[in-house]
């Protein structure tokens, strides 16, 4: 929250600015046994992202947009401490992507953020939401 405060603080003095948030396990509410303040976190950042974005709007600032990324499961030694089950071997190995290819999928993304968000109308930067791993990504890869 601090970052965030600081960083629309300088942006808003500048032609534009986005922050990027990076939700992860628990963002859709779903329990995160043995990780409940990672799940707890990452659940409250869309609301973070929606209020930051209500205040930069009754502000009248319209340079600067609060987004949301979803990296979905990425290999990272977090992940591997709940592999310990045949249940959750298999979901990690049917989803989990690395670190690499996640970026590859996301940066181009991010890079088109000021371009994609702008609203023509209002010249407001509209909040994104970029998602790797997709429900119907997901079914499909465990499929």
């Amino acid at each position: 929250m601090l970052c965030c405060r600081e960083a629309i603080r300088i942006m808003k003095d500048q032609p534009a600015g986005h922050v990027f948030n990076m939700d992860g396990a628990g963002a859709d509410g779903s329990p995160t046994p043995r990780f409940a303040a990672y799940g707890a976190t990452k659940r409250s950042l869309s609301q973070l992202g929606s209020s930051l974005q209500a205040e930069l709007q009754q502000a009248s600032v319209r340079n600067v947009a609060v987004h949301n990324l979803s990296p979905g499961m990425v290999t990272t030694e977090l992940l591997m401490t709940g592999a310990d089950t045949p249940t959750s071997r298999f979901f990690i190995n049917c989803l989990a992507e690395e670190a690499g290819d996640v970026a590859r999928f996301l940066v181009p993304r991010i890079r088109r953020v000021p371009l994609d968000s702008v609203n023509p109308l209002t010249g407001a930067i509209s909040p994104a939401y970029i998602k790797y791993l997709t429900k119907g990504k997901a079914y499909s890869q465990i499929l």
